[in-house]
């Protein structure tokens, strides 16, 4: 999807790009504090919050 972070990506865009949602979502370590998306890395998301690992 270029260079929009997931928070960006339309609903619409999603089935188009299952390849790569696949591989930014396997293993998050972060959430969106906007819109709680979750990713292996920062800088896909727009607000990143680390997920605290137990």
């Amino acid at each position: 999807m270029g260079n929009k972070t997931l928070c960006e990506w339309r609903r619409q865009e999603i089935p188009f790009d299952l390849k790569a949602l696949r591989k930014i979502v396997r293993k998050p370590k972060f959430i969106c504090g906007k819109c709680a998306r979750s990713a292996n890395d920062k800088s896909y998301l727009c607000q990143p919050l680390r997920l605290k690992e137990k």
